[in-house]
C-alpha cells in the first residue's frame, strides 16, 4: 500500500499526520487503503487548535503557576461537514 499526503478542507496534512489519521479511521470506518481515506475525507473539513496563548505567564513572569503538559501542543481536528459523525484530533507535525 503506497503511502500519500491527505487533504482535508483547506489542510494538507503532512506524511505524519496522514499516516496517524490512516492509523484511526482504518479501525474505526473499516478504511483499507490511502485513496479510500482521501475519498472519504471529501465529505470532512479541518481546523487547526492553536495552543492557549499565556498572558498570566507574561505578567507574572517565572512566579506564573505551572503549565499543563498539552498547554503547548497544537492539533488538527477533522470534522464530517456535511452530517453529525465523528470528530477525530490528530496532533500536528508543526509545533512552532
Amino acid at each position: 500500500m503506497q503511502k500519500q499526503r491527505i487533504t482535508v478542507g483547506y489542510v494538507e496534512l503532512t506524511s505524519e499526520e496522514s499516516e496517524r489519521l490512516f492509523e484511526k479511521l482504518s479501525t474505526d470506518k473499516g478504511i483499507d487503503s490511502y485513496s479510500e481515506l482521501q475519498g472519504l475525507m471529501d465529505d470532512y473539513d479541518s481546523r487547526v487548535i492553536e495552543p492557549p496563548e499565556e498572558p498570566l505567564k507574561e505578567v507574572l513572569g517565572e512566579e506564573a503557576p505551572a503549565e499543563d503538559s498539552d498547554k503547548g501542543t497544537r492539533y488538527i481536528e477533522i470534522f464530517n461537514k456535511l452530517e453529525d459523525d465523528t470528530t477525530y484530533r490528530i496532533k500536528s507535525s508543526v509545533q512552532d
